[in-house]
């Protein structure tokens, strides 16, 4: 980047507003990029026991300095994971029959020096010595119902659809005033689908 020659202001002055301006906007650009990195729903599938149609899925999270560097600072970190089930239409949009949203929080315990994983609905999972191990706890799904063989229509075909995604939850009282932290930390994984088994 170059500054244009200003009639009045000497050069040395302008590279030293060049700078100032670069060191600003260095923290903004690494809170945008700070959830980079690989966030995606590796493999999923259905089971059926006893009429109860069970999901389990492995998804991969973002793990970088930025969030370890977050957590430790005393920010929450929410996970989402989300499920359709849709009845197949053909000539009319695809119809929605479950929408559930399983939810967990990821935080770092001061103390015990222990990353939290906490599920919104059954309580804490675990904690775990390193981010890599609560991550791998964070996108692990075993046996989820998510719908009952009542409520499909024997006839009907259904596509079963899940996607990851991650936002920042609560945020310790002396950083709430950073506007920055509400856009950049929430990214969501590509719809993952298949056809529902029968």
């Amino acid at each position: 980047m170059q500054l244009d020659r200003t009639p009045g202001l000497p050069q040395a002055l302008q590279r030293w507003l060049l700078a100032l301006l670069l060191a600003l906007a260095c923290p903004f650009a690494a809170q945008a990029d700070a959830l980079d990195g690989t966030l995606e729903v590796r493999s999923a599938y259905v089971t059926v026991d006893n009429g109860v149609y069970l999901l389990s899925a492995r998804a991969t999270y973002p793990m970088n300095d930025d969030i370890r560097g977050a957590l430790t600072d005393g920010v929450t970190l929410r996970f989402d994971f989300e499920a359709l089930v849709q009845k197949q239409r053909r000539y009319w949009t695809n119809a929605t029959v479950v929408d559930l949203t399983l939810r967990r929080e990821l935080s770092w315990h001061a103390v015990t020096e222990r990353f939290v994983v906490r599920d919104t609905e059954r309580g804490e999972l675990g904690s775990f010595p390193t981010l890599d191990q609560a991550l791998t706890a964070i996108g692990t799904f075993d046996n989820w119902p998510v719908t009952l063989e009542a409520q499909l229509e024997p006839e009907a075909s259904y596509e079963i659809s899940v996607r990851a995604s991650v936002r920042r939850g609560s945020l310790p009282d002396a950083l709430r005033s950073l506007v920055f932290w509400s856009d950049s930390w929430h990214r969501a994984s590509d719809w993952y689908s298949w056809s529902l088994p029968r």
